[in-house]
C-alpha cells in the first residue's frame, strides 16, 4: 500500500505544536512500519528535518510558491494519486484520492474569531469546512476536538477518531540538577492574543504586587496577531516587574528542553486548545503545571495538575501561589505528571493512526 502524506507542515522553519506533530508522526511511522511504502510531499527538501528514514519512504519534492496546497499539491493529487493521502494539519487539496484521513486539530477560530487576522479566518473556515465534509476519515488531537467538530458540522460521529499527541521520551525526562540563578514561571508558545499573554502577564503581575512573590516570568515564541497589546500590557507595569518579564522570541528545540526543566512552573492558561503538547512535555520533565480549566485541557493533564480559569487573573495568580509555597502540592504534582505523562509517547500516536489507515 503506497500513504502518501503532506510533509508540508514538516519543513517549515519555525516549529510550533503542528509542525512538531508532523515532523514526530512521519519519524514513529518510520520506526514502525517497514511493510507499506511512503512518499512524502514537500516544497522543499525534507532531509534536514526528517534524516535517517526508512528505505520504505521517499520523497517527492513539488516547488512552488503560495498557495502549494490548493495549486501544486492538488495538481499532483490529479495526475497521481497514493492509495491513501493523510494530512496531518487540516487542509485538503482540491483534489485528493478517496481514502484521504485529516487532522484537525481545534476549531479555536469558531469560539474566538476576533483573535484571529480577517484573512487567516477566512482560510479557517474555508479548510474545514472542505475538509470535514469531503474527507474520508478525521483525526482529532483530543476528545474535546471531537465533540466540538459533532456540535459545529454535520458528520458522522463513526469517521472521527481520537489520537493522542506524544513527546520525545529521549528530551523530555525529569532533571536533578537545575542550573538557574533566579526561579522563573514559563511560558512556551507564540505570543498572540488568543493564547491569553495578556492575561497571563496580568495574573503575574498580582503574583508580584500582592503575594510578593518574586519569580520571572520568562516567555519563549515568536510575536503574533495581537502583539502590540501585549508589549503595552507590559508596558504599562511598573519597572521593576517589567525587568523581570523576558521574552526570549523563537528557541530552537535544545533551547526549550533547557529552558522547560529549569522552571519552577510552566503557566499555560491559554483561551484555547486542541491538545497542548507543553503540558505533556512539562509533565514529562517533573516541571508542576498551571494551566487552564477549559477546552481540551482537563482531559490531557488529568488530576496532574492545577486548572485555573483564564478569563480571571486573580484565580491564575492564586493558583500559581499556591503551587510556589506549598513543597507537599508541588511534589504531589511532579510525581502525578510523570505518570500522565506515560501515557503519551509518539509510537503509540503512530501506531493507533497507521491501524487507522489500514482499516479503512
Amino acid at each position: 500500500m503506497l500513504i502518501g502524506i503532506d510533509a508540508s507542515k514538516a519543513v517549515k522553519q519555525f516549529k510550533t505544536g503542528t509542525e512538531t506533530y508532523s515532523i514526530e508522526l512521519i519519524k514513529a511511522l518510520s520506526k514502525i512500519d517497514s511493510k507499506n511504502q511512503y512518499l512524502l510531499y514537500a516544497p522543499t527538501p525534507i532531509d534536514k528535518k526528517l534524516p535517517n528514514l526508512k528505505p520504505n519512504f521517499h520523497a517527492k519534492i513539488l516547488p512552488f510558491g503560495k498557495f502549494w496546497t490548493q495549486i501544486r499539491f492538488s495538481w499532483e493529487m490529479l495526475l497521481h494519486k497514493p492509495d491513501i493521502l493523510f494530512i496531518p494539519a487540516h487542509t485538503l487539496p482540491l483534489f485528493f484520492p478517496k481514502k484521504s484521513v485529516i487532522t484537525i486539530h481545534d476549531l479555536g477560530f469558531k469560539h474566538y474569531p476576533e483573535l484571529y487576522p480577517p484573512a487567516d479566518l477566512l482560510y479557517h473556515n474555508w479548510a474545514a469546512n472542505h475538509s470535514i465534509k469531503r474527507g474520508f476519515h478525521i483525526l482529532t488531537d483530543s476528545e474535546f476536538t471531537k465533540k466540538d467538530i459533532l456540535e459545529n458540522y454535520v458528520i458522522d460521529p463513526s469517521k472521527i477518531s481520537v489520537v493522542w499527541l506524544g513527546y520525545d521520551v529521549s528530551l523530555f525526562r525529569p532533571s536533578q540538577n537545575k542550573s538557574s540563578n533566579k526561579p522563573y514561571i514559563f511560558y512556551v508558545g507564540r505570543l498572540e492574543e488568543k493564547k491569553n499573554i495578556v492575561g497571563m502577564i496580568k495574573a503575574y503581575a498580582i503574583l508580584r504586587q500582592e503575594k510578593k512573590i518574586k519569580h520571572q516570568f520568562i516567555l519563549a515564541g515568536r510575536p503574533g496577531y495581537g502583539y502590540e497589546k501585549i508589549k503595552a500590557e507590559i508596558n504599562a507595569l511598573p519597572k521593576d516587574i517589567q525587568k523581570d518579564i523576558v521574552e526570549l522570541g523563537y528557541i530552537n528545540q535544545e533551547e526549550y528542553v533547557k529552558y522547560l526543566k529549569n522552571a519552577d512552573i510552566l503557566f499555560f492558561c491559554t483561551f484555547f486548545e486542541g491538545f497542548g503538547l507543553p503540558l505533556i512535555e512539562a509533565m514529562a520533565s517533573g516541571i508542576p503545571v498551571v494551566a487552564s480549566n477549559t477546552t481540551c485541557i482537563p482531559e490531557i493533564c488529568g488530576k496532574a495538575a492545577q486548572l485555573a480559569n483564564p478569563k480571571n487573573p486573580f484565580e491564575m495568580a492564586a493558583t500559581l501561589s499556591k503551587v510556589i509555597n506549598d513543597e507537599g502540592l508541588k511534589r504531589s504534582l511532579i510525581s502525578k505528571g510523570i505518570v500522565r505523562a506515560s501515557l503519551f509517547s509518539w509510537e503509540k500516536t503512530a501506531q493507533k493512526t497507521l491501524t487507522i489507515l489500514q482499516n479503512l
